[in-house]
């Protein structure tokens, strides 16, 4: 591993899924649009991943939406707990649609390849992959209305925390509960701010359903997609401190960069700031 780590690898150009294309919303897909494209992976390969379905069986987004899941693996319609887990999230933020949009070409990148390729054949049959692609339904679809072209900068979920639809909204990304409200420099208290961290740790129903679902499944390991730079983070975020079990993730981070070239390491190694109540580390 240590000479993996020393030595950077060539980037590879991964060939684009058959399957994979852009949206109609400045090339990223609306929300109708990703729903038909899950049901679409569900029709091809009902071998390989589940149908989507809501995490939660009893909550919904602020607007009564519910936010879906599904699952590749080698027996995608039942759960097999002798298998590690592992979750993958995109869209937390609303204005961050490539984070879906390249969890599409993974998806479709997986199904195509099962069988042909070796690595992502040994994957599928075992582990338990979890796709959640549009954690934040409501914000993404504010920004549907506002720029439906594209564009659309709203960053939070739809709590009407300001009279300005605009400021309205929770930042679900520093609403988690570990260290959730640490300082007011890694989120905010103010309901305008686009860190506004809300009134309590998970007081967001779709930070409470990450957070249920998580608990169920025991995730061994969690991949939140975010697409502010060309960056790998790991914890912690809400201080300039390294975690127990750092040398883990600097071993993955270092792999997982050799081709792609991300700076990787804490929120302020890497951005110069802080963030408590954050995803990474919930």
């Amino acid at each position: 591993i240590e000479k993996l780590m020393r030595e950077p690898k060539p980037g590879r150009r991964w060939q684009t899924p058959a399957n994979f294309s852009l949206g109609s919303m400045g090339g990223f897909h609306t929300h109708d649009e990703l729903m038909q494209e899950l049901d679409a992976m569900r029709a091809l390969y009902p071998q390989l991943i589940s149908e989507k379905a809501p995490i939660s069986d009893s909550l919904l987004s602020i607007e009564g939406r519910p936010v879906y899941f599904l699952r590749i693996s080698s027996q995608p319609d039942i759960r097999q707990d002798d298998k590690p887990r592992v979750l993958y999230t995109a869209l937390t933020h609303a204005r961050e649609p490539a984070s879906m949009q390249q969890m599409l070409f993974q998806m479709w990148y997986l199904l195509e390849n099962y069988g042909i390729d070796a690595e992502i054949t040994y994957l599928i049959e075992n582990l338990e992959m979890y796709f959640v692609p549009l954690v934040n339904p409501d914000g993404y679809i504010y920004n549907q209305q506002i720029s439906p072209n594209g564009g659309g900068m709203h960053r939070k979920n739809r709590r009407m925390t300001s009279s300005s639809p605009h400021l309205a909204g929770v930042d679900l990304n520093r609403n988690f509960g570990y260290m959730w409200g640490y300082d007011n420099s890694g989120s905010s208290p103010l309901p305008t701010s686009n860190t506004y961290r809300g009134e309590a740790p998970f007081s967001e129903p779709e930070t409470r359903m990450l957070k249920y679902f998580a608990e169920d499944y025991n995730f061994s390991l969690a991949l939140n997609n975010h697409t502010y730079s060309d960056l790998l983070i790991y914890p912690w975020g809400y201080a300039n401190l390294l975690t127990p079990d750092s040398l883990i993730f600097i071993q993955y981070a270092s792999l997982m960069t050799r081709e792609n070239n991300y700076v990787y390491g804490t929120c302020y190694e890497t951005l110069n700031y802080f963030a408590n109540g954050g995803s990474d580390e919930r």
